[in-house]
């Protein structure tokens, strides 16, 4: 068996055409938003790209580079490379990655009938055929307010249109050369390379998919007259940079629930006339129709490793360049792909963002300190609802270049109550600024609720282990069975208290919620679920759908309790992203959770729950019921130190309705307001 610490694969040189590269690990492209309202590279995206560029990743992809810009564009906030105006700032974005020692490549793109751009400004969005009507499925509509604002913020603009452009020979010819123009500006600017994006339902793509080209001229067709597009334009590219600018091309393996889609039979084929075209490599990626929800998490945001790497390998055997694949894998499952010969390279995206320096704690043999993702889709999903990316495990994401934290000129004594997730992000951040850290836990474990659901969720399990690993090494002094009262932390010596204790969870506010087989999410525990499952206890009823309760759904259904999940709001899951919200909801319904949305629980007996569904009355049989609705704080102990005059800090659920996003965040603005003289 491999040892845990040996990336010796992972970590090894290698080369894309004439770029020779540091390891096999790249950031994958993903489209951020982070640029400036005219395409021009921001100070966010200089500092973002520079921070995975110091963490030792080999090639840095630049997702979503406008060809056209602003035509054919996803936001105004895209990355242009259309004009000899954005030069300065790719320029500078090549600068600063190279003085680390990492490459950096631009993702060409034109979006087609994705340019949600184009309707803002009321431009029509070129297409090879008109598409068929978006039917999304009922899940899709499972959105908040909000996020139906943002995602329908460009039709809001007064110049606002839905309008179609079938392309003609000479728009074709126009695209050909912007691609041609676009990769030779991003030559001179230092880029280090060009990825032509084919894949993901973008123009290219959409020539390429037969559910989408309907014609019957020569861009019609055959397999081959449906790659005229993207062959054409690699011969362009080709002919303005030279054979040696390494340029290669993302292309779906197949489509997803689309019967008419791509297959992967068809796809080899067109790899095959794409490298012989000049490519240099080959990175192998999957799409879907997203008028299913569940598309996303299914093919190019995959929620768990699937087939992506079977494919990789499949076109590795194929092609004679290098390969490069993606898929959620985890260092050691990363290591594997490349040391079996799947693939040549892989890109990671999520895990990059929730750690920048993870390529430099695998060399360093410190890969028990990589920041895990929490998968919670904010990433991506803030993408879909036209705000810019953040990443929920890592506040700095995005920010990187306003959440640097300053050394503290005088290093405090800390007092941290509670060594739940939010105490122990804070502990972790403050130790780390050269703060002397105490947590006092009041139970006999560290991980408040993540010690609850150890085993049931192995992402939170994972969060759990990295907190109170880093609070180790960092040397955060930890007593547990240690209550704080305002007396006994009064007695101790110590210049800030940050009362992190977690939420209270509110009760229903309706009769019977005191009953003994009504509990809530801190009377659980994976021991508890087995006892009340074991028992054969009859069917358990949930009250809060959010992801406390369709995590615990989910674990009282896999250890076989039938399952009810009553949520006031008509969305479940609102705190994930909407590609983690779908697919959570999907895995729900798949386990036959049954989920009752727009609903309130009126009274609990010994044996039901009453519950109103739209003014109808509703009883569901419950012998084991848990509320897990909205958490409520509780200000009486911060209340009762100030009272001491003694400085006090809320945190987390102590101090609203954070989640993880919000614990992240509070940690760093803690951290900075004890740096500030």
């Amino acid at each position: 068996m491999r040892p845990l610490n040996d990336f010796a694969h992972l970590l090894a040189p290698g080369s894309i055409g004439s770029l020779a590269l540091r390891n096999r690990i790249l950031m994958a492209p993903m489209g951020d938003s982070l640029a400036n309202e005219d395409g021009s590279i921001s100070a966010a995206q200089l500092a973002y790209f520079e921070a995975r560029a110091r963490g030792g990743a080999a090639l840095l992809l630049v997702g979503s580079v406008a060809v056209a810009y602003p035509d054919g564009c996803v936001d105004a906030r895209q990355v242009a490379a259309s004009d000899d105006q954005f030069l300065p700032g790719l320029t500078e974005l090549a600068t600063r990655v190279h003085a680390h020692g990492a490459a950096v490549a631009a993702q060409l793109t034109y979006n087609g009938a994705l340019a949600r751009y184009d309707i803002a400004r009321g431009h029509p969005m070129l297409v090879p055929a008109i598409p068929k009507r978006s039917r999304p499925d009922q899940l899709s509509m499972m959105v908040t307010s909000e996020e139906i604002a943002g995602f329908m913020a460009p039709h809001a603009s007064p110049s606002a249109k839905v309008e179609y452009r079938v392309a003609t020979d000479d728009d074709l010819a126009r695209v050909i050369d912007q691609f041609a123009d676009a990769a030779d500006r991003c030559r001179r600017a230092g880029i280090n390379g060009v990825e032509l994006h084919a894949g993901h339902g973008y123009l290219i793509d959409e020539f390429l998919s037969p559910a989408l080209n309907h014609r019957d001229d020569e861009w019609g067709g055959t397999t081959e007259n449906r790659a005229r597009l993207l062959l054409e334009i690699i011969r362009a590219v080709r002919r303005r940079v030279g054979r040696d600018y390494p340029m290669w091309m993302r292309i779906n393996a197949l489509e997803y629930h689309k019967p008419d889609g791509e297959t992967f039979a068809e796809q080899q084929e067109v790899i095959s006339l794409a490298v012989a075209a000049g490519l240099d490599a080959v990175h192998v990626t999957t799409y879907a129709n997203l008028d299913i929800a569940t598309g996303p998490t299914d093919s190019y945001a995959p929620h768990r490793v699937g087939d992506l790497a079977e494919y990789a390998a499949a076109v590795k055997a194929h092609v004679d360049v290098p390969v490069i694949t993606f898929g959620r894998f985890e260092p050691t499952e990363a290591e594997a792909v490349i040391s079996d010969g799947k693939a040549d390279f892989i890109a990671m995206g999520r895990k990059l963002l929730a750690d920048p320096e993870l390529p430099n704690k695998l060399a360093a043999g410190t890969v028990a300190r990589v920041r895990p993702c929490l998968y919670q889709y904010r990433c991506i999903g803030n993408i879909f609802v036209n705000e810019s990316l953040a990443c929920v495990a890592n506040a700095a994401t995005g920010r990187e270049h306003e959440a640097a934290i300053p050394r503290a000129a005088t290093a405090r004594r800390v007092l941290v109550v509670g060594g739940g997730p939010a105490g122990l992000e804070a502990a972790r951040v403050l130790a780390a600024e050269g703060h002397t850290v105490t947590i006092w836990e009041a139970s006999t474990e560290l991980g408040g609720v993540l010690h609850n659901v150890r085993g049931l969720d192995p992402v939170l399990d994972a969060h759990r282990t990295w907190l109170m690993g880093e609070v180790e090494i960092l040397g955060v002094t930890v007593e547990l069975n240690r209550a704080a009262t305002a007396t006994t932390v009064g007695a101790a010596d110590f210049d800030d208290v940050v009362i992190a204790t977690g939420p209270t969870w509110r009760g229903a506010g309706i009769p019977g919620e005191d009953l003994t087989h009504v509990l809530r999410p801190t009377d659980l525990d994976p021991d508890v679920i087995e006892r009340i499952t074991g028992l054969d206890a009859g069917p358990v009823v949930i009250l809060g759908g959010g992801k406390p309760g369709l995590t615990l759904a989910l674990a009282f259904r896999e250890r076989g309790a039938a399952v009810t999940v009553v949520e006031a709001t008509a969305v479940f899951g609102p705190e994930l992203g909407l590609p983690g919200r779908f697919r959570t909801v999907a895995d729900a319904q798949v386990a036959s959770i049954d989920l009752i949305q727009s609903a309130t629980a009126t009274e609990i007996t010994s044996a039901t729950v009453v519950i109103d569904v739209d003014g109808a009355r509703r009883t569901l049989p419950a012998a084991t019921v848990v509320i897990a609705t909205r958490r409520a704080p509780s200000a009486t102990l911060a209340d009762e130190l100030r009272s001491v005059s003694l400085e006090v800090h809320v945190v987390g659920d102590a101090r609203d309705a954070r989640g993880f996003e919000g614990t992240t965040r509070d940690a760093e603005e803690l951290a900075r307001s004890l740096a500030t003289p």
